[in-house]
């Protein structure tokens, strides 16, 4: 598909998504603050991310 950079986010509570994006090769790049409304409250969100040649460096190991 020619990606550079794929990026994922999680509600900071759901700490086995956080570890799942972490066991997937993603580096935590930080904290979005109020990105959501949901149902009572503004969410954060945790953003996590890998570059093309972090993904291409772990398949040819």
């Amino acid at each position: 598909m020619g990606l550079h950079r794929i990026f994922a986010t999680c509600d900071p509570r759901n700490l086995g998504s956080a570890r799942v994006l972490t066991k997937l090769g993603m580096t935590y790049e930080g904290r979005l603050r109020h990105t959501a409304w949901i149902r009572d409250g503004w969410r954060d969100s945790l953003t996590f991310s890998i570059l093309e040649e972090e993904w291409r460096a772990e398949d040819s190991e």
